[in-house]
């Protein structure tokens, strides 16, 4: 899930042809919102192959995965995998022009007093320019200490998550009971989770303590999986959370319909899905997962976009960039590098 270029062992079929055809109809569906055929691509794109070439070309793109036909007469459109090859290795990240520089250090400047008044900013100017929905999150550390979770049955399908620390603090939040489980159940895998975690620093808790956790006690957990949101939330460091650019995410081609639209509107309700983008492990300073690479299905129709923010080694903050997969990844990502390093400067100066 990196936006960098690298080399995959099975792009060795594809040839540097089919990679400018490729790069060529995402860009032009990006641009279009329609399905790409090769007409227009031998009109719009100085390729120096003839129209059925670049057919016949687009059909084996097809063939191997990275196109896809919507409808029969249709023409063609990226696959998650065709998204993933071009993001990786055919993508530059977009340079800004002066204007748009001086737009973002102006709205996001040194006079801003507070590092929370940042990550507000910092989430409206990205949405404005990306048309995107923006999530950002301000990070406040602190030790946290495990003790102990425990559940309260609320109901027939439903248990209260106590989650308490040795320093004495106490969360509680209302989780699901998985299909198939019962309170009984939970409980016994909170006994286990007990031992496990017992007397941890779990400031920086993430993924790869659960899937330690999993390993240890050989079981899939992946029915509890909001469950564990909902604790890594409780013991993760506090952060305060802003957004903006829904209504110009839910204007986008990908979501006019009314079913379309209502899932964008319950993402933005279930607030444990946002935090748990922005809590999720990264092992390097900026991400992206495209459709289904995401882990919860409500984001399948989506790529998500992250950048960390660090002062001194330390991360201080978090944001992704939400959108459709007919995303301008170069202009996300080159955005998005562009606000790390002003950004990152400017904070380290206000610590």
């Amino acid at each position: 899930m990196t936006a960098r270029r690298n080399t995959d062992p099975g792009e060795s079929g594809m040839n540097d042809r089919k990679k400018r055809i490729l790069w060529a109809v995402v860009q032009d569906y990006v641009s279009s919102a329609e399905p790409v055929g090769s007409r227009t691509i031998a009109k719009n794109y100085d390729l120096g192959v003839s129209s059925a070439t670049i057919r016949n070309e687009m059909q084996d793109l097809g063939d191997e995965g990275y196109l896809e036909q919507p409808h029969t007469s249709a023409g063609r459109i990226p696959s998650i995998k065709g998204y993933r090859f071009y993001v990786d290795c055919l993508m530059e990240p977009s340079r800004l022009t002066g204007e748009e520089e001086e737009r973002i250090t102006h709205m996001i400047s040194d006079e801003t007093t507070k590092a929370d008044e940042i990550f507000r900013n910092m989430a409206r100017v990205v949405a404005s320019m990306t048309h995107t929905l923006s999530v950002a999150a301000r990070r406040v550390s602190r030790t946290c200490i495990f003790n102990y979770i425990r559940f309260l049955p609320l109901d027939d399908r439903r248990a209260i998550l106590l989650v308490v620390t040795q320093d004495g603090n106490v969360s509680n939040s209302v989780v699901n009971i998985p299909p198939g489980s019962s309170i009984d159940e939970m409980q016994l895998l909170a006994d286990k989770l007990n031992h496990f975690l017992h007397g941890k620093d779990l400031s920086t808790t993430d993924e790869k303590t659960i899937l330690s956790f999993q390993k240890e006690i050989e079981r899939d957990l992946t029915p509890f999986s909001r469950i564990f949101v909902s604790m890594r939330r409780a013991l993760a460091p506090q952060q305060k959370v802003y957004s903006g650019g829904a209504a110009g995410l839910i204007r986008q081609p990908e979501f006019q319909n009314v079913e379309k639209m209502q899932d964008i509107l319950n993402l933005l309700e279930e607030r444990d899905v946002l935090h748990s983008i922005l809590d999720t492990a990264m092992d390097r300073p900026l991400a992206v997962r495209i459709g289904s690479e995401n882990p919860d299905k409500s984001l399948a129709d989506l790529s998500v976009v992250k950048a960390q923010f660090h002062v001194g080694g330390e991360l201080i903050g978090t944001m992704a960039v939400i959108g459709p997969t007919r995303m301008e990844y170069g202009r996300v990502i080159g955005l998005l590098y562009f606000m790390q390093k002003h950004l990152e400067h400017m904070l380290k100066n206000k610590e």
